[in-house]
C-alpha cells in the first residue's frame, strides 16, 4: 500500500525530536488522566458543587469521552493525515483546557473536561501511528515503544503529585491552565519535526454507523462498570447503560464484519499478534488498575495519608516503571517478545501477592515494596503487548492499531476497578481491610489469567501460524 509519507529523518539524531514530541504529548495526556483526583476537593468547594456526587463527573468525563472516541480518532488519523490530526488535536486540547481553567459554572467545567477527553482520543492514536511511521519495525521501534510506555507511566504517576503541588500553591484552575502553553510548544515542535503520513488509497468515507455504535457502546460500558458501585448495580442509570452497551457492541461487531471500509475491520484481529495482544492488555490493566484503586483507598482512608503523600508513595513505583520502560525494548530484542511478556506477568503477579495480606497498621513499607516489584513486571508486560499490538498492522491502519491498544487499556481499567470495588464492598463485613485483601486477590486472578492466555497464544505472539486440527 502506498502512503503519502514524509519522514523527518532515518538516523538516530533525526528521530530524537519526533520521538520527544510524541512521548512528551502522551506524557501530558497521562498526566491529565490522574491530575484531577487530588484537586477534586478544592474543585468541589471552588465551584460550589455541593455535597452530592456532581464533582465526580469532573473526574469521569475525561476517561468516558477518551474511551468513546478513540476508534474514531485512530481512523480519522489514518485517512486524513496523522500529523494533521495530531496538531489539530493538540489545539483542541488546549482550548478545552482553557475552558476548564476559566470555567464559570460546574457545567462549563464538566464540558471542558469532556472535550479534553475527545481531543486526547485523537492525539493518542495519531501519535502512536506517527511513531510507527517514523521508526522502522524491529529493535529500534521496540526501544522507542519502551520509551513511549515509560512516558505514559511517568505521566500517570506524576499527575497525582503535580495535582497536589499545583492545587496547593496555585489553585485548582492551574491544573488545567498549565496545559495551554505546553500544547502550544508541542504543536510548534510537531509542525517542525513530524512528517505527515496517511493512507492515500483508502476512501475518505467514514463508517458513521461504526462511529456511533462504538462511541455509544464504549461510553455506556465504561460508565456502567466505573459508576456501578456509586449508583448501585441495579439502579436505573446502570441498567440503562447496560441496555445500551450490550446491543451497541453486538451491532458494532456485526456491522464492521460487513463493511468494506469499516471503522475497525474485524480482520485486523487475525493479523499476527494484534488480537492476543489486545486481550492480554485488557487483563493486565484489569489487574493493575484494580490494585491501584484499592491501594489508594488503603493509603488514604486507612493509613491516613494525604493525597499528595499518596502520590509520592506511588512515585517510587513510577520511577521503577520509567527506568524499566527505557530498557524494555532491549530486553525484548535479546530474549524475545514472548519470554519478556510472560516473565513480566509473573513478576507483576508476585508484586501483588506481596500485598494481599495488607496489615491493619504499618503497611506503607509493604506497599512500597509490592508496587515497585509490580511496576517492574507490569511495564515489561505492557510494553511487549504494545509492540505485539502494533507490529504487523497494515500501514494504512497504524493509528487504528494504536487506538485499539488504547481502547483495551481503558476497558481493562473500567473492568478492573468495577470488579474490585464490588468485591471489596461484598467482603467489607469483615472490615474494610478484609474487603481490600479479597479485592487484591481479584487482581492476582486477572494477572494469572493473562499468564495462561499468553502461554496458550504463544505461537501467535511469536508471529507463527496457529496449528488447528
Amino acid at each position: 500500500m502506498n502512503l503519502a509519507t514524509h519522514e523527518t529523518g532515518t538516523t538516530r539524531s533525526g528521530r530524537f525530536w519526533p520521538l520527544a514530541v510524541i512521548c512528551g504529548t502522551q506524557f501530558l495526556i497521562a498526566v491529565d488522566y490522574s491530575i484531577i483526583n487530588v484537586a477534586a476537593p478544592s474543585i468541589r468547594e471552588g465551584m460550589d458543587f455541593g455535597p452530592g456526587g456532581g464533582v465526580a463527573w469532573v473526574l469521569s468525563a475525561y476517561p468516558l469521552t477518551f474511551c468513546g472516541f478513540l476508534l474514531l480518532g485512530g481512523r480519522v488519523a489514518d485517512l486524513y493525515g496523522r500529523r494533521r490530526v495530531f496538531v489539530w488535536g493538540l489545539a483542541a486540547f488546549g482550548l478545552a483546557s482553557l475552558l476548564a481553567g476559566l470555567a464559570w459554572s460546574p457545567a462549563a467545567l464538566i464540558a471542558g473536561r469532556a472535550l479534553q477527553g475527545v481531543a486526547a482520543a485523537f492525539i493518542a492514536p495519531a501519535g502512536l501511528g506517527l511513531l510507527q511511521a517514523t521508526v522502522p519495525e524491529g529493535p529500534q521501534r521496540e526501544r522507542a515503544l519502551g520509551v513511549y510506555g515509560a512516558a505514559l507511566s511517568a505521566g500517570f504517576v506524576s499527575g497525582m503529585v503535580l495535582g497536589g503541588i499545583l492545587t496547593e500553591y496555585a489553585g485548582w484552575r492551574s491544573v488545567f491552565l498549565i496545559n495551554v502553553p505546553l500544547v502550544v510548544l508541542f504543536g510548534v515542535l510537531a509542525r517542525i519535526h513530524l512528517g505527515e503520513s496517511r493512507d492515500t488509497h483508502a476512501s475518505r468515507h467514514l463508517d458513521l454507523a461504526g462511529v456511533v455504535l462504538a462511541a455509544a457502546g464504549m461510553v455506556a460500558f465504561v460508565f456502567a462498570l466505573t459508576e456501578g458501585e456509586r449508583y448501585g448495580w441495579t439502579s436505573a442509570p446502570i441498567l440503562l447503560s447496560a441496555a445500551v452497551a450490550v446491543p451497541a457492541v453486538a451491532l458494532f461487531v456485526w456491522v464492521e464484519s460487513r463493511r468494506r471500509e469499516a471503522l475497525v475491520p474485524i480482520s485486523i484481529f487475525r493479523t499476527a499478534a494484534i488480537g492476543p495482544a489486545n486481550l492480554i492488555t485488557v487483563l493486565l490493566i484489569c489487574s493493575y488498575g484494580g490494585m491501584l484503586f484499592i491501594l489508594t483507598l488503603y493509603l488514604q482512608t486507612h493509613l491516613g495519608l494525604g493525597a499528595l503523600a499518596t502520590g509520592l508513595a506511588f512515585a517510587v513505583s513510577g520511577a521503577v516503571a520509567v527506568v524499566t520502560g527505557i530498557y524494555a525494548g532491549r530486553l525484548v530484542e535479546r530474549f524475545g517478545l514472548y519470554r519478556v511478556l510472560l516473565a513480566g506477568i509473573v513478576v507483576e503477579t508476585i508484586g501483588i501477592l506481596v500485598m494481599v495480606g495488607l496489615p491493619d497498621d504499618g503497611g506503607l513499607a509493604l506497599v512500597l515494596v509490592g508496587t515497585s516489584v509490580n511496576a517492574f513486571g507490569h511495564i515489561l508486560a505492557l510494553i511487549t503487548t504494545s509492540i505485539a499490538g502494533t507490529n504487523g498492522a497494515e500501514e494504512g491502519r497504524r493509528a487504528t492499531a494504536g487506538a485499539l491498544i488504547n481502547v483495551s487499556q481503558q476497558l481493562g481499567l473500567a473492568v478492573g476497578v468495577g470488579v474490585v470495588t464490588s468485591v471489596a464492598a461484598h467482603f467489607a463485613t469483615g472490615g474494610e481491610v478484609a474487603g481490600w485483601r479479597w479485592a487484591l486477590w481479584c487482581s492476582v486472578a486477572f494477572a494469572a489469567v493473562a499468564a495462561v492466555v499468553t502461554v496458550l497464544l504463544r505461537r501467535r505472539l511469536k508471529g507463527e501460524p496457529d496449528i488447528v486440527g
